[in-house]
């Protein structure tokens, strides 16, 4: 199995290292909701954007959302252009080094 790093930034902006296994049927929002960084009350279903990260890598492809996604996201007062649910990021090994910033609560 793959392990990967995740960089964090809390809402508080402190910063942490996350050496994990990838299960490729897990998101990164059951990741951080593990080690609780955030809630993801709607369990992964893209209802609730209690999981809205920022993405700090500069990395064009994980910025790329689906429809169903983009339309939760701008319902948001803190969107931002490199605004992703976490909900919807699958874990894979490409993820590894990722930088994200956990969005405070609208």
């Amino acid at each position: 199995m793959d392990k990967i790093s995740i960089n964090i930034i809390d809402e508080s902006g402190k910063k942490h290292i996350l050496n994990i296994d990838v299960h490729p049927d897990m998101n990164l929002m059951e990741v951080l909701r593990s080690y609780d960084f955030m809630e993801g009350a709607c369990g992964g279903m893209c209802l609730c954007a209690t999981c809205h990260c920022y993405i700090v890598s500069d990395d064009k492809n994980i910025l790329i959302k689906n429809e169903e996604e983009d339309d939760m996201l701008d319902q948001l007062f803190s969107l931002k252009e490199n605004s992703r649910l976490a909900c919807q990021i699958p874990l894979s090994k490409e993820l590894d080094n990722l930088t994200i910033q956990i969005a405070s609560a609208d």
